[in-house]
């Protein structure tokens, strides 16, 4: 029987999980897209990301105790149910894949140039499927251990670089035009916002208030993330930012305390990676779950072992970091929306459906 999660700890995982790779992918994208306002895309992303997480909670009301495959077969029915649940499971290995190679991509790029892909890939995933295994209470714990640490890890280096400020950075003259921008930088309402879907999965689990923990940890997280694209903006300047892969790891390798006391770029290093494992490792437990109650396994490690080596070559799928960055831009929110609302709204009114043909029947 897994054990139940409180408050705090969904709060951490929930935050530890938003953070996540968004950033390593999106700050420069969302720089070179909405120039000096790519902070403003990350809080518009975020209400839009509350809106939809708020939408899964009261889902998750309306059928209590029952995670979103049991949700999918209880409204949608066996066969219909089934196949929209089989979609989430191909989804959520999809994400669990793509964000492990971004863990090789930054690693590769970051500190271990010479280390094949394949290598980085198995040692994050056998890391994260032994915390699987042991169960999401486990995941938890670190996530709340790691987050105060990550905080001040993060944030004290980028204060320490506003001496590095210049306010001429948002003084760029161009026109700011809303829809156009959104339209333009959607990819940040997919991710990683859309991708939260998975905490259906864990939803039953959670004995302390969800929805304060949902919606809490997802806003505190979008708030550092659409921050910290503020600070790479005032301190780098638009133009260095949206043409530098990791800006906020340039930022920490050029900020020097004293002489004596440099490469302060491997503390970001380390704390990308603590939240970035977290992120796998719950991924993967929802995944890991939904195929269990999909297909009535009992065996978590009957299903994990096996995804370490499906998700390692499915990571492989993009030859590089400019083809994945492409198809992030092009095609990820039309690819993410069917799941992250497409399909929650088909759940809602198929429920309200039922629910007015009832009240028909006994009238």
């Amino acid at each position: 029987m897994e054990k139940k999660l409180n408050t705090l700890q969904m709060f951490c995982i929930v935050t530890c999980f938003v953070k996540g790779t968004t950033f390593l992918v999106l700050p420069s994208a969302t720089v070179m897209d909405a120039q000096q306002f790519g902070w403003l895309v990350h809080l518009w992303s975020l209400v839009f990301g509350l809106g939809i997480a708020s939408l899964w909670v009261y889902i998750f009301d309306q059928h209590p105790g029952l995670s979103l495959v049991q949700i999918c077969n209880k409204v949608l029915g066996r066969y219909g149910g089934g196949i929209v649940s089989f979609c989430y499971i191909l989804f959520f290995i999809q994400i669990t894949a793509w964000v492990t190679r971004n863990v090789s991509d930054y690693v590769h790029v970051a500190m271990m140039p010479r280390t094949p892909s394949t290598v980085i890939h198995l040692s994050c995933l056998v890391v994260c499927a032994y915390a699987v295994i042991k169960g999401i209470r486990v995941i938890s714990l670190v996530s709340v251990f790691i987050v105060p640490y990550v905080f001040v890890a993060f944030w004290v280096p980028f204060t320490v670089m506003l001496t590095e400020w210049q306010w001429r950075n948002f003084r760029i003259p161009s026109e700011f035009h809303l829809w156009p921008t959104i339209v333009e930088t959607k990819y940040a309402l997919g991710l990683p916002f859309m991708e939260s879907i998975a905490f259906m999965m864990i939803f039953p689990l959670v004995q302390g208030k969800l929805k304060t923990a949902l919606l809490g940890g997802t806003a505190s997280a979008g708030m550092q993330v659409a921050l910290s694209v503020f600070f790479v903006i005032g301190i780098l300047g638009v133009h260095r930012a949206s043409h530098l892969l990791y800006p906020e790891y340039t930022i920490f390798r050029e900020m020097v305390f004293s002489n004596f006391m440099e490469h302060f770029e491997s503390i970001l290093s380390v704390n990308v990676l603590l939240i970035v494992f977290v992120k796998v490792s719950v991924i993967l437990y929802c995944t890991v779950t939904a195929i269990a109650q999909l297909f009535a396994i009992r065996s978590r490690a009957a299903i994990t072992i096996p995804l370490i080596w499906v998700i390692s070559a499915y990571s492989l799928l993009f030859a590089n970091i400019g083809e994945y960055m492409k198809w992030i831009r092009d095609y990820l929110f039309a690819y993410y929306l069917p799941f992250g609302v497409g399909f929650p709204v088909l759940l809602l009114v198929v429920h309200w459906l039922k629910n007015a043909g009832k009240v028909a029947k006994s009238a």
